[in-house]
């Protein structure tokens, strides 16, 4: 769990007790919407993988500083997770190393570099993980496309970050992606080719890997910001199809009925297909798509989990003027009408969360029963071989871990740059 004392006695002792109050009671909210909608946490039988665009996150001169009580709900959502996709992660790493120090010491990132120009928009993509289930597999890239009948190709605007991780017998490359936006509608062109070129690429080189030993994981989770607008006849979404990349049952299966409201501030889409990504839930952004020649990736269950029932409610304004205050007071004095105020709360409350809603999965990763009785009834043979051998070795277990729940806040180790 984070460490959440420091937020709130700093609060208190700066004279905002009701405030702290008014944190406190989010915080209870947050934790009890998440445990009915988020598996439980394990050590050894399975992972929850997330993606989240954390809008600009590290810039904080549009709409105020990000308050430690926002990052506080940041942290309290990742923290029900093992490995967290974020994307929009500003060139300042200010905000992306609070969270890690609120999450704890046993909490790890590894972090791109910007992207150079001005489609790159001074941002970052990360992964941020527990490290005492989950290890980074020493594999770590920026992807870049390579010529095409020895033509150059369009770069993407910004570059995919591909990461090999290990969580007991699973070992996964981990490709994060934030795909070009563009116009303000389906299929722009150039997001289309985007999509279209990454997705070829990864599934070419994890064709390759399929029958070679080289040391790097068989299966490949495509994940982030796709900017896809809806499920069906958006050509990017398309586009991933079209290269073998699958999106897991779990996620395709998503109704309105999945997003449990509580309150009256959270009304629920009036249309059952409204199961987006986006705070209105009407826009598929986000997107988790696996390439698993050998079908070894199976996803228990997954979701959006939409914090508004709980935190930053889209009619909320008055409720968190006293944040606005302290977060942009010549913004808050500027809006002299509860309209202004209103219109000013709807902009400013994504840029203390974020403008897109957190996307799950859970895998399996605990493979011994299945192993050992297929073994016992003969039925796994792997022949003395130097490649079976590799395999074989690639695939045993990692050492257990310390317990995961009630761990005491450490210090926090140094993040990783590439």
């Amino acid at each position: 769990m984070p460490y959440y004392k420091g937020v709130l006695d700093d609060l208190t002792d700066a004279g905002h007790a009701d405030q702290a109050q008014d944190a406190a009671r989010r915080l209870l909210s947050l934790r009890h919407k998440l445990s009915k909608e988020v598996p439980p946490r394990n050590v050894m039988s399975s992972v929850l993988i997330a993606t989240w665009n954390l809008r600009e996150f590290g810039a904080d001169h549009k709409f105020g500083k990000r308050l430690d009580e926002s990052l506080l709900y940041i942290a309290e959502i990742v923290s029900h997770f093992d490995l967290v996709a974020l994307q929009e992660i500003n060139q300042n790493l200010d905000n992306l190393q609070r969270l890690i120090r609120m999450l704890g010491g046993w909490w790890e990132y590894l972090v791109t570099d910007v992207t150079l120009g001005t489609s790159g928009n001074s941002e970052r993509i990360a992964f941020v993980y527990d490290g005492r289930k989950v290890r980074f597999d020493h594999l770590a890239g920026e992807l870049a496309l390579p010529p095409v009948k020895g033509k150059a190709v369009r770069q993407p605007a910004r570059s995919p970050f591909i990461c090999a991780f290990k969580v007991g017998w699973r070992r996964l490359s981990l490709c994060s992606v934030h795909i070009y936006y563009g116009e303000s509608k389906p299929n722009d062109p150039i997001r289309v080719e985007e999509i279209r070129a990454v997705s070829q690429a990864l599934a070419a080189r994890n064709e390759r890997r399929q029958n070679v030993a080289d040391g790097e994981p068989e299966s490949v989770v495509l994940l982030g910001d796709f900017n896809i607008f809806s499920k069906a006849g958006d050509k990017t979404s398309a586009a991933l199809a079209e290269n073998s990349f699958v999106v897991p049952d779990a996620l395709k299966k998503l109704t309105a009925r999945d997003r449990t409201v509580s309150g009256s501030d959270v009304e629920p889409p009036a249309d059952e297909d409204a199961t987006g990504t986006n705070l209105e839930r009407s826009k598929h952004f986000d997107q988790i798509a696996f390439h698993d020649p050998k079908g070894q990736l199976k996803a228990s269950c997954g979701g959006v989990f939409d914090f508004q029932a709980a935190i930053y409610g889209p009619r909320e304004a008055e409720r968190y003027r006293g944040a606005m205050e302290r977060s942009a007071p010549d913004k808050v004095k500027n809006a002299t009408s509860k309209k202004e105020l209103e219109r000013l709360y709807q902009s400013w409350r994504t840029f203390q969360v974020s403008d897109h809603l957190p996307l799950w999965v859970e895998l399996k990763t605990d493979f011994a029963n299945n192993y050992l009785a297929s073994v016992m009834h003969g039925k796994k043979r792997l022949p003395a071989t130097r490649t079976a051998t590799r395999r074989l070795a690639a695939a045993s277990p990692v050492e257990t871990p310390p317990p995961i729940a009630n761990a005491p806040p450490g210090k926090r180790r140094s993040g990783k740059k590439t």
